[in-house]
């Protein structure tokens, strides 16, 4: 198969089908694009655009669909179409993993959401269907963008939609939606220079082809079709990343009783005011979630579509600098006000952020937690105010659904590293409030530039030069900025371009579990003549896959 998703000899007309969407028809079709995404998982994985191991796309997409055929192996074989349906929203919202893991829970629960409550689906419900899950899945992401999973999956609603109206029978609807989804994935190389460089089309829309030559399969009775492609010769992230939005003064979440029917122009009405716009739930009640300018206002909304509890609204321009921080809190607080909870991977990274007051939630990249996995976390930490530290940016996303969805007041600090997140959990303090200590951690974390270093398993190029597999890259921003052959040059390296001709009072080390006590010891010494004012601190972190953290303060 070519990358541009065409069928082998560039025939794309699928043969007539018959069947019908019925409860065992969509059953069918997620345990099909669970083995689908086994098959196609390495291949995925290969088209992120940089050639170091990280929390893949084709991976997250895998652990989150297989979150959702365990939860519906334990239903009952008779299981209507609606509670079906429920059963995929919640599993997949719950089971989600990094940013592909979070859209594709949407595109999921979008088309569930829409699912009637008869005994099949037609074609005009289908495709509305899939417009919704579209709809969805843009509203997940912050700053969509062209050239990924979002564009695949708004063509392919477009082609449902055509179809539909043509007076198409369900099969022909699924049919003209796989095949503008090839099609629109081919375009994808084209509009993202990262991809066109790269000579790949994106990784979560190649998912987003699974899942409907899947619904394909399954309606037709008949076996996959999707060949697995060539693996990319690179990678960094492709799809859109959700980041928090600081432009907005106040943070405002509420729990909303309403009826569903509301809840759709809540989110528009919303969303034309603020940003960071989370609403989940279901069953007549929601967790409403937005920054803005406007909190009075956007309480009036929540009031205007049913009743808002809890209220919250929380300056975001408020930096408080005055916290007792810094010294290790092993031992919790009785009756603190606030609590900590770090997402950390490596026995050394963990007690570490142990001895500064964290719970740990165990994931890091290549084994992210899902949004269960850390909503239990939160729901676990001593208090009724939590901070969250992802420190990873493939965390992020589902640490906000995790935050959103509970019944605390949870604030997500933005560490995208472990030092950054080593840095704000030492100004935490568990006998400051919510809006104390996220101020305190965020400044901290703000102050912080970090990179990694990790060995090349492929060929590839960047902006440093050519990369060989084996040789040793630094890593900052998703950007290869050093290459070399040896782990402490190429460490020494990263650090030097982390500080960038500023001054650096801190250098934070943290070594994962290939590296030996003379290594590290070479590295500390190399550092600190190169770093002659700054204080090198190194931690034995353990964490697989990267060689080093370095943070720069």
């Amino acid at each position: 198969m070519s990358r541009s998703g065409e069928r082998p000899g560039g025939d794309a007309t699928l043969p007539s089908m018959a069947g019908s969407l019925d409860a065992a028809t969509l059953r069918r079709s997620m345990d099909l694009f669970a083995e689908a995404l086994r098959q196609h998982r390495e291949e995925i994985d290969s088209l992120n655009v940089f050639p170091v191991p990280d929390g893949d796309t084709g991976t997250n997409m895998l652990l989150t669909q297989e979150a959702v055929v365990s939860e519906l192996a334990n239903l009952d074989g008779r299981t209507d179409l609606r509670t079906l349906g429920e059963a995929i929203s919640r599993a997949s919202l719950m089971g989600a993993r990094g940013n592909s893991g979070v859209i594709l829970s949407q595109v999921l629960r979008g088309l569930c959401e829409r699912i009637p409550d008869d005994g099949s689906v037609g074609p005009k419900a289908l495709a509305g269907a899939i417009g919704h899950a579209s709809r969805q899945a843009d509203r997940a992401v912050a700053m969509p963008q062209e050239g990924t999973v979002l564009s695949v999956l708004r063509d392919a609603a477009e082609a449902a939609a055509e179809a539909a109206g043509d007076g198409a029978g369900v099969p022909e609807v699924v049919a003209a939606a796989l095949e503008r989804a090839r099609h629109s994935l081919a375009l994808t190389r084209d509009v993202l220079p990262e991809l066109r460089r790269a000579g790949v089309v994106d990784a979560g829309g190649k998912g987003l082809v699974l899942l409907f030559d899947a619904l394909r399969a399954a309606l037709a009775g008949a076996a996959l079709t999707e060949p697995v492609g060539p693996l990319g010769p690179v990678g960094t992230s492709s799809g859109a990343v959700d980041e928090p939005d600081r432009d907005f003064g106040f943070e405002v979440q509420y729990l909303l009783e309403a009826d569903e029917a509301a809840v759709g122009s809540l989110r528009g009405a919303l969303s034309g005011i603020g940003d960071s716009l989370v609403v989940v739930g279901g069953g007549g009640l929601y967790n409403v979630h937005v920054h803005t300018d406007s909190p009075d206002r956007a309480i009036a909304l929540g009031r205007e579509a049913g009743r808002p509890r809890e209220p919250s609204v929380v300056s975001l321009a408020d930096r408080v600098t005055a916290c007792i921080a810094g010294q290790a809190r092993a031992v919790r607080v009785a009756e603190q006000a606030s609590a900590l909870v770090a997402v950390a991977q490596g026995e050394g990274i963990e007690e570490a952020f142990r001895s500064l007051g964290a719970l740990v939630a165990r994931g890091g990249p290549g084994s992210n937690p899902s949004v269960g996995e850390l909503a239990e976390a939160i729901e676990a930490a001593p208090g009724g105010d939590v901070l969250v530290l992802p420190n990873h940016p493939n965390i992020v996303p589902a640490a906000q659904r995790a935050a959103a969805a509970s019944s605390k007041r949870v604030r997500v600090v933005p560490a995208a590293s472990v030092p950054a997140g080593l840095s704000a959990a030492a100004a935490f303090h568990p006998m400051a409030g919510l809006e104390a200590n996220g101020a305190a951690l965020e400044e901290a974390t703000g102050a912080v530039r970090a990179g990694e270093v990790a060995r090349a398993e492929r060929e590839a190029g960047s902006d440093a030069g050519p990369i060989r597999p084996g040789d040793w890259v630094g890593v900052s921003e998703g950007r290869v900025v050093c290459v070399g052959s040896g782990p402490v040059r190429v460490a020494d390296d990263l650090a030097t371009r982390l500080v960038a001709g500023g001054e650096a009072e801190i250098v934070t080390v943290v070594a994962g579990e290939d590296a030996d006590d003379d290594e590290v010891a070479e590295l500390a010494a190399v550092l600190r003549e190169g770093f002659a004012g700054a204080e090198v601190q190194i931690v034995r972190g353990g964490q697989p896959r990267l060689r080093y953290l370095i943070g720069v303060e």
